[in-house]
Order: structure tokens, then sequence, then C-alpha cells
């Protein structure tokens, strides 16, 4: 694992997380240097706007008043948490700092390439990368999906008398993307929707959730 310190917070990488970036960029099928190169570039273009979008979480904890937030990246994403109960307003802002930072950080490489375009390719590949992984997986994180932020937000906004509600709603929503993924043949994100259904049921009969990778 790797493990570093970044504006304070301590940040730590599972080396499943690289494994899970490589494979979703096309690491299988990469027989040359050219495309091995994009499958790195591809890598390096997720992390960062996977970062920024938990950097985002873990500076409105601390903003919150929040103690020993750190980040952790994984197999499936990533996650902030620090030692503090937030009420419901401070856990809809902590939910949507994170895709908020990210599509801010999407929008801001989309200027720079309209602005400025990259001369090299690999170059115009990185920024075109990150702007997809920016937008894209920032608004599929809204989807009021638990333990996506969008669950969270809803959560936040159902409050806590709701939650059986809020369980349905995500199971509706989860069960109905996963079908819409694989009319696309995203199966990575239908076996994501899959595990989330799954672990919502589990929550809806009170048991507890299945870890996740």
């Amino acid at each position: 694992m790797l493990r570093f310190s970044f504006l304070g917070f301590p940040v730590v990488i599972h080396w499943v997380f690289w494994l899970t970036m490589a494979m979703l960029g096309g690491g299988f099928y990469a027989d040359t240097s050219e495309e091995m190169q994009r499958v790195l570039v591809w890598v390096v273009a997720g992390f960062l706007s996977i970062f920024i979008h938990e950097l985002g979480h873990a500076l409105t904890m601390r903003h919150y008043g929040a103690q020993q937030v750190h980040i952790v990246l994984h197999g499936f994403g990533g996650y902030a948490n620090g030692i503090r109960r937030f009420s419901r307003t401070q856990d809809f802002f902590v939910s949507a700092a994170g895709p908020f930072f990210q599509i801010a950080a999407g929008v801001a490489m989309w200027w720079l390439v309209d602005e400025w375009p990259p001369q090299q390719v690999l170059g115009k590949y990185f920024m075109d990368k990150f702007i997809n992984v920016s937008l894209f997986w920032a608004v599929l994180n809204l989807f009021p999906i638990i333990p996506l932020d969008g669950g969270h937000i809803m959560q936040a906004i159902l409050g806590p008398r709701r939650q059986k509600i809020a369980l349905i709603i995500s199971m509706v929503c989860a069960v109905g993307f996963g079908i819409w993924a694989l009319t696309i043949g995203q199966i990575f994100i239908v076996i994501f929707f899959a595990m989330f259904a799954f672990n919502n049921w589990k929550q809806w009969k009170g048991e507890p959730p299945t870890m996740m990778p």
C-alpha cells in the first residue's frame, strides 16, 4: 500500500485501486507500448480525479471540525473518514463536496483544453480522460443509491426516521441503473449496482452490509 500525507491528511492507496484502474483503462488488452502508455496515462488521470473528489470530502469534514480525517483509495473508488458526528445539514454538504470538487476540476480542465490545446498526443489523451472521469463519475456518484454520495445526500434530506424509504429508493434505482448499464455493455457498472442493491436489501432487513473491496 502507498502511504503519504497531503495538506495534513494521511492518505492510503491500496494496490487493488491501481489494478482496478488499469483494468478499467483497458490493461487486459494492451499489447503495444503505445497502448500501455495510454493505460498508464488513464490510471494517472483517474487517480487525480478521484483523489480530488475525496479531498473535497476531507476538506469539508475538517471545516466542520472533524478530527483525524484521512483518505483511503481502494478497489472500487475511495472514501474520506474522520472522527465527528455531523448534523443533517453538515452531512449534506460533506457528501455533496466530493462530486462538486470533481466536477469543478473537470470543468476547469475542459476550459484549459479549449484555451490551450495540448500539442502532444498523450497530453491530449490525459486531459480528455481526466474530463471524462471527473464529469461522468461525479454524476454517477450523485445517483440516489446508498453508499454513493447521492445516497448519503438522500439520507440527509429524508432524515433518520425515513431510512427504510431511503433504502427502498436506493434499491429501485440500483436495479434500474444496473439494467441500463447492462444494455450498454458496462459490466463493471452492472457489478457495482448489483452489489449496492444487495447491500441495501441486507440493511433493509436489519443485517450488516457486506464489506466491499
